[in-house]
């Protein structure tokens, strides 16, 4: 819990004496006085000038904290730290340092003078605490000592803060409830009907005083100081409340679960209401949907990460911003990519390169349940229909039979031009297989050839079992084992007989250009790997996907290495470059691409930086993980401690990485 000094200091110098009679625990310890001798020694080397009867005071037991008070000093020579332990290690101010136990050190700005609040330390836990003191530079010596013992986290809770009924965002960072509507949508001097649900045994103090008000007035702009004070066990928790609206710069998703329950898997929906807020700058300004959806989870490795990703659908086809409309959608967390934008800027490179398809991604702020959570892309799950990939589906026929429920059931089709596409396939890994998948082999990529242990298959992910035929099934898997044989045959570069005659080479070479600069690290045919076959067309490389570990973000597989190439090295790529034409081919999109579309890149990444200035510092004001290992970052994460710095770092090895291929290309 941030805590703002001043402001603590005169909220406990504002508590009447009611408050302290119901809401304080009081310790007198240990007397500093001459006949203890051990404190004495210590008082004999400073040379305080303190009351004979001075002690520490340990009161205003909080869930996050309690309040220190001690006899006002007089002698300004000295300086003071605070040591909080409930495992010991705390007997000397060096032992208390080295064991992480200091919760206030020595610092000039610090001026002990009769209240001091300390913060985040474990509810439940009896704490001894010791009061350090010592000229400045000099050594530290024992100056007072108490004890305190911080209540459970739900013994003295604010559960929810409503405006005009709708429920306030909660900020578990700074305990702090906002509203989270569009700015400048009432007057000044309107005021907002604000009601609350307290724990139970709670009462509500606001600035000190007790109240009984079930609603409270307040105009925009106003924050009130709250404790939330469990009157039976003597304990407290501090809130604000505060009008004024959650917007960085960009919109607001606000998703209510039925009956708050949390989304615990990626393979069950939950129902759920999705209401998206524009925001003051209105990015976008359109397809704000307002309604029901359901929601799960969704990511491999991203979903054991404290930020979790999710799946949306709406059961009625809706726009989601400015992207067109559709039933299924995505929410990226992004939380080991700490610039927020590996996928974003690869997503827009490949679009701007002019890929059939690419998907959208737009940045929101996410509020689940009231809670606050953090930074987020809501974006298009890869897919086939208008406005994604956008080529014929194919589709249950119009013959039909009546089971034996007396429901009419589609025969899928299995003649006819429907069965040459469209497919949408994806390179998977045995490690990440769902009994759901409709899967096939080929000779390189199959159950028992071996990545790092882990076998590999071709998962059809449309059409999906509703329209899967047994001919549609042996199609689609005939053919992408025909155009393996053809690339690895003796042919293989006849326009005719070889790997032309069943693929797009254009395709691959785009959809390589993005995963080889990126060097996304499961982008060597491991997952997330994409093909899609249209109707009546040949096989095709993309839609590309999943650079959250990418731009030098893994510390494995030389992911953190801007030189040597690394999808290159998988068969079919190392293959198609045995092929002299497509090496040309090659050569001269890469030329093209370098001079057209990575200087916008580059401008990219700093414009999205900027939108993200509000939204980014709010999310790691959340989740502190600047600076800190969040797997698998590459060496160097201790130095990057600002977001910008993290921005700085993806630029920097973009180029590093650009730099080295281009050499190598153009040698």
């Amino acid at each position: 819990m941030k805590q703002k000094i001043n402001k603590n200091l005169k909220y406990m110098l504002l508590i009447p004496s009611a408050l302290l009679l119901f809401a304080l625990i009081f310790f007198m310890i240990s007397s500093c006085s001459a006949s203890d001798k051990g404190a004495l020694n210590s008082l004999q080397v400073l040379n305080l000038k303190i009351p004979d009867n001075a002690s520490l005071t340990v009161s205003d037991i909080r869930v996050k904290g309690f309040t220190l008070a001690w006899p006002n000093l007089t002698d300004g020579e000295y300086e003071y730290a605070v040591a909080a332990s409930y495992d010991g290690n705390i007997d000397d101010y060096s032992t208390a340092a080295q064991n992480g136990h200091i919760v206030l050190n020595f610092t000039s700005d610090k001026i002990l003078n009769g209240t001091y609040k300390v913060t985040k330390l474990l509810p439940g836990k009896d704490y001894d605490i010791k009061l350090f003191a010592r000229k400045k530079n000099t050594q530290a010596a024992l100056y007072l000592t108490g004890t305190a013992t911080l209540p459970y986290i739900d013994d003295a809770e604010l559960l929810s803060v409503s405006f005009d009924g709708q429920a306030g965002v909660y900020d578990d960072v700074n305990d702090t409830y906002t509203e989270a509507y569009v700015p400048g949508t009432v007057a000044d001097d309107y005021e907002y009907t604000v009601t609350y649900q307290l724990a139970h045994n709670c009462v509500l103090y606001i600035n000190g005083a007790k109240t009984a008000d079930a609603e409270l007035k307040m105009k925009p702009g106003e924050t009130l100081e709250v404790a939330a004070v469990n009157e039976k066990i003597n304990a407290a928790r501090d809130y604000e409340i505060s009008v004024k609206q959650l917007d960085n710069g960009i919109p607001v998703v606000v998703i209510n679960t039925e009956n708050n329950k949390k989304i615990t898997s990626k393979s069950t929906y939950r129902n759920a209401t999705l209401k998206i807020i524009d925001s003051a700058l209105n990015p976008y300004g359109e397809g704000l949907y307002d309604g029901a959806i359901t929601i799960k989870g969704r990511g491999n490795s991203s979903w054991d990460m404290p930020k979790k990703g999710y799946t949306i659908e709406i059961a009625d086809k809706a726009q989601i911003l400015d992207m067109p409309s559709f039933d299924k959608w995505m929410l990226v967390a992004n939380y080991a990519d700490k610039s927020l934008m590996r996928n974003y800027t690869a997503v827009e490179l490949y679009r701007d390169m002019g890929a059939a398809y690419s998907p959208r991604l737009r940045y929101v702020d996410l509020v689940l349940n009231g809670q606050y959570v953090g930074t987020y892309n809501i974006g298009e799950l890869i897919d086939i229909g208008q406005g994604r990939l956008d080529f014929p589906k194919i589709k249950g026929s119009d013959t039909t039979k009546i089971t034996s429920k007396g429901q009419e059931k589609i025969i899928p089709a299995s003649t006819g031009d429907d069965l040459s596409g469209t497919y949408l396939l994806e390179v998977n890994s045995t490690d990440k297989y769902d009994t759901d998948e409709i899967i096939f082999e080929t000779k390189k990529i199959n159950w028992t050839a071996q990545t790092d242990g882990v076998g590999h298959f071709f998962s059809i992910k449309q059409p999906g079992a509703k329209n899967m035929s047994e001919d549609a099934y042996n199609y689609i898997s005939d053919y992408v084992n025909k155009a393996e044989d053809a690339l690895f045959s003796d042919d293989f570069t006849d326009p005719n007989k070889g790997y032309r005659a069943y693929i797009d080479p254009s395709t691959y070479i785009d959809w390589y250009i993005v995963n080889e600069l990126f060097k996304q690290v499961d982008a060597d045919f491991y997952t997330s790997v994409y093909m899609y076959k249209p109707r009546d067309g040949k096989l095709c490389m993309g839609p590309i996907w999943d650079f959250d570990l990418g731009a030098g973000n893994a510390n494995y597989r030389g992911g953190d290495d801007p030189t040597g190439w690394y999808v290159r090295d998988c068969d079919w790529f190392t293959r198609l470059f045995e092929d002299p034409a497509f090496v040309q081919e090659f050569k001269d999109r890469w030329n093209y691409v370098k001079t057209h579309y990575f200087n916008r890149m580059f401008e990219r990444i700093d414009s999205t930086a900027a939108l993200l200035d509000k939204s980014q510092a709010m999310n790691f004001a959340k989740w502190k993980i600047l600076g800190v290992y969040v797997w698998p970052n590459a060496d160097g994460f201790q130095s990057r401690t600002t977001y910008q710095d993290e921005v700085d770092f993806l630029k920097t090895w973009l180029k590093a990485r650009i730099d080295w291929m281009d050499q190598e290309i153009n040698k």
